[in-house]
């Protein structure tokens, strides 16, 4: 029974830590990044949730003062691999839509769900003290990419 107990916890001890390589796989983008935009100062900010999920929030600020919230996002680590997870108040009933991540390297990450409506394809990259991150796809028969380039607060 011991020797039982002893190879469960043997087995959980690595499940955990390989579980905790995979957060730090992703914790290049943790921070506070900013961009100037057309209505004021996008600011997202990225935290640890938990040992399997990083979660970012996006704002905007106006007038040097008020927020105005954007989104929620978790990228989570779950049976074997990662998705990139936005909730948006105002779209899709402010229900969570999830993007399977399909590349991560070094500091950078694509993510794609071809059923929603727009976007499509989600990409993150950091570069030194930037952030590019980009959304694209096909909205009523037209492509259409943008481009955010932030830089750490």
């Amino acid at each position: 029974m011991r020797r039982i107990l002893l190879i469960l916890l043997t087995i959980l001890v690595l499940h955990t830590e390989s579980i905790a390589q995979k957060i730090e796989e992703m914790s290049w983008i943790l921070g506070t990044w900013r961009i100037q935009g057309l209505q004021g100062i996008i600011v997202e900010k990225w935290a640890v949730k938990n040992d399997s999920t990083l979660t970012g929030r996006s704002y905007v600020i106006k007038n040097g003062k008020d927020n105005s919230f954007l989104e929620t996002v978790d990228i989570a680590y779950r049976n074997g691999a990662w998705y990139y997870i936005p909730t948006v108040a105002d779209q899709n009933d402010a229900q969570p839509v999830s993007f399977s991540i399909i590349f991560v390297k070094n500091e950078e990450f694509i993510c794609e769900n071809k059923e929603h409506d727009f976007p499509q394809r989600i990409a993150y990259r950091r570069v030194k003290n930037q952030l590019f991150a980009s959304i694209e796809g096909v909205r009523d028969s037209v492509y259409s990419k943008q481009n955010f380039d932030f830089v750490v607060e």
